[in-house]
């Protein structure tokens, strides 16, 4: 799975916004001992894992797509120009109206900003 991955690969350091999308990676999260700080806005989460990259931890950072546009300007100022890349799973959303221009454009977004340490989970929307 995702989470047994990324921890064989030194993950050692989560943070993000929960996303029902990655409920099973972020399950595996909170049932293991490593370090979870569950934020309330992606900037949030990504400042946390810039300061955990800076303590020494290998950090990442899950997310929606649609909390992507959130976290352009920590990425733009503060991590790329720094040289600090946490990972980012994303999780990608399209299908819903409100999800489609964001599922159009995230990987492009992240293209043209240069970043390139990211996974994007692919799946449908969770709709009932």
């Amino acid at each position: 799975n995702l989470f047994t991955k990324l921890v064989d690969k030194g993950y050692n350091f989560f943070t993000g916004v929960p996303d029902s999308a990655l409920k099973a990676f972020q399950n595996d999260i909170i049932s293991s001992d490593y370090d979870n700080i569950i934020a309330t806005h992606e900037s949030q989460a990504l400042a946390i894992a810039f300061g955990a990259e800076l303590a020494g931890k290998k950090s990442c950072v899950y997310l929606q797509n649609s909390g992507l546009g959130n976290i352009v300007n920590p990425l733009t100022s503060l991590c790329i120009p720094f040289g600090v890349s946490p990972l980012l799973v994303i999780g990608h959303r399209h299908t819903l109206p409100q999800h489609k221009v964001m599922g159009e454009i995230d990987e492009n977004l992240l293209q043209l900003m240069g970043y390139t340490n990211y996974i994007l989970v692919k799946g449908e929307n969770n709709v009932k």
